[in-house]
């Protein structure tokens, strides 16, 4: 049974916030600095993959104690800090073409996912489909990105950067929302 004396996910409105604004800054800054960007994201991205990685290792062994479902987390931070020490132990060539597929699938994974928390948010209506609308727009473009990054020249960075911005924005409004149901519900949510 959960002890609604405590707070709820609503207090950690911050997180997609700040998730989102990273998006959408990085999205900004990739059509800004196009030559520059693909190689600087892909070594963020593989340091990005051991952190997270070490975090969701952590936070599964502490789990652990308090749920049956920690082993999902465990194996998902021994994957990714797999997939990170591998992508850096590439040459950046090579490492850039790496990083052009695994951040395509990583939107389409995202804005997958999102959708399912979209949809099960209390007091959906019109913010649900803004939402879903959003992350539909956000699948499209990681499609057209994936579909051909490597002949795509200009359109690689143009179709991450649209990605990355579009996704930013669902995060900042799910952000808002979140905020939202957490006053509604004095924190319980």
């Amino acid at each position: 049974m959960r002890n609604f004396t405590k707070p709820g996910l609503s207090r950690y409105w911050w997180l997609p916030l700040i998730t989102g604004l990273i998006c959408i800054g990085l999205g900004i800054w990739t059509f800004c600095c196009p030559a520059e960007a693909i190689g600087v994201l892909a070594y963020a991205f593989a340091i990005c993959f051991i952190v997270a990685g070490l975090f969701y290792i952590i936070f599964s062994c502490i789990g652990s104690r308090f749920s049956n479902d920690w082993g999902w987390g465990l194996a998902t931070g021994i994957l990714e800090v797999i997939a990170g020490v591998w992508l850096l132990s590439l040459p950046t060539p090579q490492i850039e073409i790496a990083f052009m597929y695994i951040v395509g699938f990583w939107i389409l994974f995202s804005a997958i996912t999102s959708i399912s928390y979209a949809l099960v948010i209390p007091g959906g209506g019109l913010w649900t489909a803004f939402a879903v609308l959003l992350l539909i727009a956000t699948m499209i473009f990681g499609v057209i990105f994936l579909t051909n990054p490597l002949a795509g020249g200009i359109a690689v960075w143009i179709w991450l950067a649209i990605s990355l911005i579009t996704f930013g924005v669902y995060r900042v409004v799910f952000a808002g929302k979140l905020k939202t149901l957490g006053r509604i519900t004095d924190g319980m949510l």
